[in-house]
């Protein structure tokens, strides 16, 4: 057939998709700063364990629900999606991460 096959990607599901993606990250976002808190994480070592753990949730993601197939859910490169939401969830993760930090060792 000379027309070729036309894409059809579903907007409604994307969103839907990108909804459940935003919810498990911003979770993660606030777990891993309860863990980096209670784990007396400081600098640069409380950093590294949020960004460790964000790319580990993106490939679980990826893996699990995905089938390793990104092209199927989302338009994105696998660069974007690994970096998606990755401001918004620092943002919890630091909220997190001092007042877990504070609550188990400064009082």
């Amino acid at each position: 057939d000379g027309k070729g096959s036309q894409e059809v990607f579903d907007m409604n599901a994307y969103r839907a998709n990108m909804r459940k993606m935003d919810k498990i990250r911003s979770f993660m976002g606030i777990v891993s700063g309860c863990v980096a808190g209670i784990c007396g994480l400081t600098g640069l070592a409380g950093l590294a364990c949020f960004l460790i753990l964000h790319i580990t949730v993106s490939l679980s993601l990826l893996t699990f629900k995905m089938k390793l197939d990104l092209s199927s859910y989302s338009r994105e490169s696998m660069l974007a999606f690994l970096t998606a939401d990755l401001q918004k969830c620092a943002m919890s993760f630091m909220l997190f991460w001092t007042l877990f930090f504070g609550l188990v060792y400064l009082f």
